[in-house]
């Protein structure tokens, strides 16, 4: 398929993938799509990039996904400081008696299975970040421009998109189009498509402010504190400075939208909660911005509708506790690009496309109903009650099926458990092992991003054999190294790439484009037709081919 579209005369102009929505989410997409060599014009109602600080964390697993796109040391460079002692901690008021630590578990965000610690920038910070790579990669981003209409077919989308200083409207005919535009989502609504899940938990008025209260975050060893005194309660966070700006806090306090509106809630009255928040009463206090937002756990019943696809908030909404709904977001963005990339380019099957749905929306299932069962366990058991565990749920969830080759015992398999127990079942995470390459140590997670990959043991020459003849046959980029041994590929000092990946010295592993095992062969033990027939019904299995 090609991945340009004849020009029709009725419309302005043509693009493969239309992205509608230019936050966090949205961005991500197009930078995606741009490194697999797609194009994309991405439309933003708003006149630029996120001004709420909003998201605050990325998980090690989301750094990963952005390492693999060569934007972890441009987010490095803006990031502000994340101690990992930090804590999420109940207070009598920031000033005051500290009771409990409700995350004192920070290994979602530091552990020992990534080659890249977590960070907490905001997203205010993040997102022009993600809009300058994007734009230098050819991505046509237009804020200040919504999509005011558009009529989806089987060859493909017809929108109508409107410049809201202008007024103009421009006909855009693309091939799909990604729904990034957020819980309210107008894509998702015109689609039909329903919801599922909690719905509303309660509703917040969030209170943006600046005061000199830095020092008092760092006593309590803390970035967020839940407190409740006699006079409010509520939730405190902090956003680090950096060179960018400094230092600035949010407040969220419940209230009843039925007996109470943003008016109710003028300057005098937030700098009030402000101050029984952080327990001092004369302390001075700038409100730079109100809202009002709904806590609530939904799902949409489905991720795609044809040529129409929904990701982030369009399709799922969670509360914020463990901090993972921009980090679900990005992930479901790389999961979507690397197929809408390789259908566009003609690699793969449409019904790929299928797998986004039937991969993502399980997992959005799961983290939606776990991170609901944080916010409880916090609010009623305190820190002895938790059982929840962000880094499993990030990272140590399976595909039981989609875009992979089941193995024959794989029904039997937990869908989730620590990521350090999976050994490369298809549809996990591929792990990250130390290797080396002419003296320098890479983690194995370097070796994805863009292509299929073929990894295999340092007995596993016939592999590399037949992936050649593959890779000609089936006219598909394909990176192979051969691990281990003394001529091998790359060196692995720990010995411990066999056992991660779950093969011998003659087996070999398919890594797809976004990490995670397409398929594997423990050992060869055939002849070299059985292994090129094997690479081919493999990979063409996993393409929909």
């Amino acid at each position: 398929m090609n991945t340009r579209l004849h020009n029709v005369p009725s419309f302005d102009e043509t693009v493969p993938v239309l992205v509608v929505g230019g936050s966090l989410v949205g961005l991500s997409a197009s930078l995606f799509l741009a490194r697999q060599g797609i194009q994309s014009l991405v439309v933003e109602r708003h006149p630029g990039t996120s001004i709420h600080p909003r998201v605050s964390g990325l998980t090690a697993r989301t750094m990963e996904i952005f390492r693999s796109v060569g934007m972890e040391g441009e987010i490095r460079r803006e990031e502000p400081p994340f101690p990992r002692e930090f804590g999420v901690m109940f207070v009598e008021s920031l000033a005051g008696q500290m009771f409990d630590n409700l995350m004192e578990d920070m290994s979602a965000y530091f552990t020992d299975l990534s080659p890249v610690e977590g960070n907490g920038i905001a997203q205010d910070l993040l997102e022009p970040v993600i809009r300058t790579q994007a734009e230098q990669s050819g991505v046509d981003l237009r804020y200040n421009t919504e999509l005011i209409g558009f009529e989806a077919d089987e060859e493909g989308v017809s929108a109508v998109i409107c410049d809201r200083s202008s007024g103009e409207t421009r006909q855009v005919r693309c091939m799909y189009m990604i729904g990034a535009d957020g819980s309210k989502s107008g894509i998702r609504t015109r689609l039909g498509i329903g919801q599922h899940g909690e719905g509303t938990l309660c509703h917040l008025v969030s209170m943006v402010f600046d005061a000199d209260i830095h020092e008092l975050f760092g006593r309590q060893n803390a970035h967020m504190c839940f407190f409740a005194n006699d006079t409010a309660s509520g939730s405190l966070v902090m956003y680090p400075g950096t060179f960018r700006r400094p230092p600035i806090y949010r407040l969220d306090v419940i209230y009843d939208p039925g007996e109470e509106t943003i008016e109710d809630y003028p300057e005098e009255r937030c700098i009030a909660f402000v101050r029984a928040a952080i327990g001092i009463p004369d302390i001075p206090v700038v409100i730079k911005k109100v809202l009002t937002w709904e806590m609530a756990g939904r799902i949409s019943d489905s991720f795609q509708q044809g040529r129409v696809f929904l990701v982030g908030d369009s399709a799922r909404v969670q509360p914020p506790s463990g901090g993972l709904g921009g980090n679900t977001g990005i992930a479901e963005a790389q999961n979507l690009a690397w197929k809408l990339a390789a259908v566009l380019r003609g690699e793969a099957g449409p019904d790929l496309l299928a797998t986004y749905d039937t991969e993502r929306r399980p997992v959005a299932d799961y983290t939606v109903e776990q991170v609901i069962t944080l916010s409880q366990q916090r609010e009623h058991e305190g820190s002895e009650g938790i059982t929840v565990n962000t880094l499993h749920v990030n990272m140590g969830y399976r595909y039981p099926k989609g875009a992979l080759v089941p193995e024959a015992n794989g029904e039997q398999l937990p869908n989730v458990q620590p990521p350090e127990l999976w050994t490369g079942q298809p549809g996990t995470r591929a792990a990250h092992i130390v290797l080396q390459r002419d003296d320098r140590a890479i983690s194995s997670l370097d070796l994805f991003g863009s292509r299929f990959v073929l990894l295999v043991g340092s007995e596993g020459q016939q592999w590399l054999r037949a992936a050649q003849l593959v890779r000609k046959t089936l006219n598909l980029p394909l990176d192979m190294y051969r691990i281990g041994g003394h001529e091998g590929d790359l060196a692995n000092p720990g010995n411990d790439f066999l056992g991660a990946y779950g093969i011998t010295p003659t087996g070999a592993v398919i890594v797809r484009p976004d990490g995670y095992i397409g398929w594997r062969q423990p050992a060869a033990g055939e002849s070299n037709d059985a292994l090129e027939h094997a690479l081919s019904n493999a990979l063409s299995s996993i393409l929909f081919r």
